[in-house]
């Protein structure tokens, strides 16, 4: 199980907070959880982790992995059908209706943040997020910084797999 950082899991609190007190279904944090997970082309294990422990909070439940991937597939087709766009103006709609956009985006870092490292493609959707919602970019640079830190001693779930299977060198 891959480790998350005390500001990813408050942040997933207040979400879990906003969001209910706005009546918001955690929908629009699927979404934005699978855009991210999904920007580079490959959903991972440790993405696929990650967003299993912040969405059993907000669906009150235990998730096994398998459900986790069913739900981003699920709104993997959705965001297909209405495009990428579009789907980012409606998580920032809903984000910005309930106040939750800096913690939605610390959520964002810590998906993107859990597996190989903040790609390109990552960054670019929460960019589009960040301008959606009027999220100020050098706001956004320092919190990009910040969760940086944070993850810097983290190894991912992958690497530690293989560093326990076998004794040889990681690629």
């Amino acid at each position: 199980m891959s480790a998350i950082p005390r500001e990813v899991t408050e942040a997933v609190e207040t979400l879990v907070q906003r969001m209910d007190a706005g009546d918001y279904n955690p929908t629009p944090i699927i979404e934005l959880g699978a855009l991210i997970a999904s920007a580079d082309g490959v959903v991972d294990a440790d993405e696929i982790d990650t967003l299993r422990r912040i969405l059993q909070p907000m669906l009150g439940a235990e998730l096994p992995a398998d459900v986790v991937k069913f739900l981003i597939e699920s709104s993997g087709h959705a965001i297909e059908a209405a495009g990428v766009d579009a789907r980012i103006r409606v998580v920032a709609e809903v984000l910005t209706d309930c106040d939750a956009v800096e913690p939605a985006m610390i959520v964002a870092l810590g998906v993107a943040f859990a597996s190989v490292g903040f790609t390109a493609a990552e960054q670019a959707i929460i960019e589009k997020l960040a301008a959606e919602t009027d999220f100020p970019r050098d706001k956004l640079a320092k919190l990009i910084e910040r969760m940086r830190g944070q993850y810097r001693d983290i190894e991912p779930q992958s690497a530690r797999r293989r560093s326990t299977e076998s004794p040889g060198p990681r690629d």
